[in-house]
C-alpha cells in the first residue's frame, strides 16, 4: 500500500469514527420514547429483511407460511439466548 492510500485509508477511518461518535452522541440526547420507536422501527425492519430471505429461500411460500416461519426463528433465537 503506498503512502497516499494509507493516508486516504486513515481519514476515512477518522471520519467513520466522528459519524459513529455523533449517532451515539445524538442518541443518548433523545427522549426515551424516542429511543423506544426507534428500537421498533429496527425491529420491524429486521423483520422485513428476514421476510424478504424467507421468500427467497422458500419460493412461492405464501405469507402465512412466511411468517410462521419468521415467528418459528424468533423463538428459536429467544430459546437460544436462554441457553447463553
Amino acid at each position: 500500500m503506498d503512502a497516499a492510500t494509507s493516508k486516504a485509508n486513515e481519514q476515512i477511518r477518522l471520519l467513520a469514527d466522528d459519524i459513529y461518535w455523533d449517532k451515539v452522541r445524538r442518541a443518548r440526547e433523545q427522549p426515551p420514547i424516542e429511543k423506544l420507536r426507534a428500537g421498533f422501527s429496527l425491529y420491524e425492519s429486521a423483520c422485513r429483511i428476514t421476510l424478504a430471505g424467507i421468500r427467497n429461500q422458500h419460493v412461492g411460500v405464501t405469507d402465512e407460511e412466511a411468517l410462521r416461519i419468521l415467528k418459528e426463528r424468533v423463538e428459536m433465537k429467544r430459546r437460544w439466548d436462554e441457553v447463553k
